[in-house]
């Protein structure tokens, strides 16, 4: 029996199970509608670390997914230049914020957190590593700030010359903008013009682990996937989208307007791909700079069950032009549905609750019963 108690209409119940070293999130501070775990890169999983990794989210008490993190990250020069590779996001570097909280490595800074890409201003000139004024406190680990509208999550990785600043920002609304900027602290091979490509990886459980179908939508016309799929975006009007076949909830991917500046081509290879979940295929395999898509989607069904979304940001430096300018790249996930724990008609909930897929057995008793009712209807979920 699929357990699905309204917790949003009652005083807030924890659902996140934080692995150790994670910060447990809520957010707002008061009537919270989002909870999830933060990793910090340090912690992060995939063979070269993920970056900052969000674990069991939930929006409204409703489950939007259980991993997301970017696992692949890579570069590929222009002749000349100095190759390709598969850089690793799992060491951290130093970045300003202050403040730290009780969780070790996590930050809640009394102004704005600062990375090498919030400092890269000039065209010409690399930034430098922090501090970047005087008297700045300098440290690894994680940012967490706070608006009425959001809540800003940053972190800043080391690969070599580079300076990468990854973010989450979870909005009110639902809505969801994780970002990755691509940065250099110095003049460290800067001699031919290339491009930076980072993979996010979606496990999306929307409601519950399974049940979920993905479609693209071009131009508003829907285009359900059977199989694992990898697809390369046609222009603005292209996004993806995940559901709930049980419930109708889910979330669209829409491209970021940087992502459509660098279109896919032999090395990047695709700007989407839909995968079928596989415990502890967090990341490709086989080696090699460019991905491996092959090695993650090979045609299985993902029809009704447990899938995984793959979404690509790229971006492209310029010797002469831009190349010292960090620029960003990421998606738009937006909620789609309805995401009410008290239901669409909280009128109707009456029946719905003695029917056989759904438990609202509030008490935990074992039984749904009279007291589990009465929790609804004192609650404001259901009218007496």
């Amino acid at each position: 029996m699929k357990t699905f108690i309204p917790i949003a209409c009652f005083s807030w119940i924890s659902w996140a199970q934080c692995p150790a070293g994670a910060l447990h999130v809520t957010f707002p501070d008061v009537d919270p509608v989002w909870e999830f775990c933060v990793l910090r890169p340090s912690d992060s999983s995939g063979p070269s670390g993920s970056g900052v990794e969000i674990r069991d989210a939930y929006y409204r008490g409703i489950l939007v997914f259980k991993r997301a993190h970017a696992p692949i990250l890579n570069v590929d020069y222009d002749p000349g230049g100095c190759g390709c590779f598969r850089d690793w996001s799992n060491s951290e570097r130093s970045f300003a914020m202050d403040n730290p909280l009780a969780t070790p490595g996590f930050y809640e800074p009394t102004s704005n957190a600062e990375t090498v890409c919030d400092n890269a201003n000039s065209l010409t000139t690399p930034p430098g590593d922090c501090p970047w004024k005087v008297g700045q406190e300098c440290h690894t680990g994680v940012a967490i700030e706070k608006s009425a509208e959001r809540i800003l999550i940053t972190s800043q990785m080391q690969a070599g010359w580079y300076r990468y600043t990854m973010r989450w920002e979870f909005y009110v609304d639902g809505t969801i903008r994780p970002t990755f900027g691509f940065g250099v602290y110095n003049t460290s091979c800067s001699s031919a013009s290339h491009r930076h490509h980072n993979y996010w990886r979606f496990d999306f459980d929307i409601d519950d682990a399974g049940n979920d179908f993905v479609q693209e939508v071009e131009g508003g016309v829907p285009n359900v996937f059977a199989n694992e799929v990898t697809r390369t975006w046609t222009g603005a009007s292209t996004a993806w989208e995940v559901y709930d076949a049980s419930s109708g909830r889910g979330y669209r991917i829409t491209p970021g307007s940087g992502d459509l500046d660098l279109p896919a081509d032999a090395f990047s290879k695709l700007d989407f791909m839909a995968s079928l979940y596989k415990a502890g295929e967090l990341s490709d395999s086989g080696g090699g700079c460019a991905i491996n898509e092959g090695t993650i989607a090979n045609g299985e069904s993902i029809t009704n069950t447990d899938v995984v979304l793959w979404y690509r940001a790229g971006v492209h430096d310029v010797v002469g032009s831009n190349i010292f300018k960090c620029k960003a790249g990421g998606p738009i996930l937006e909620p789609i549905g309805d995401w009410n724990m008290c239901g669409p008609d909280p009128g109707n909930l009456y029946p719905k609750w003695h029917s056989a897929d759904i438990d609202y057995d509030y008490n935990t008793n074992g039984v749904v019963d009279v007291a589990d009712y009465a929790s609804l209807v004192n609650n404001d979920c259901i009218g007496p």
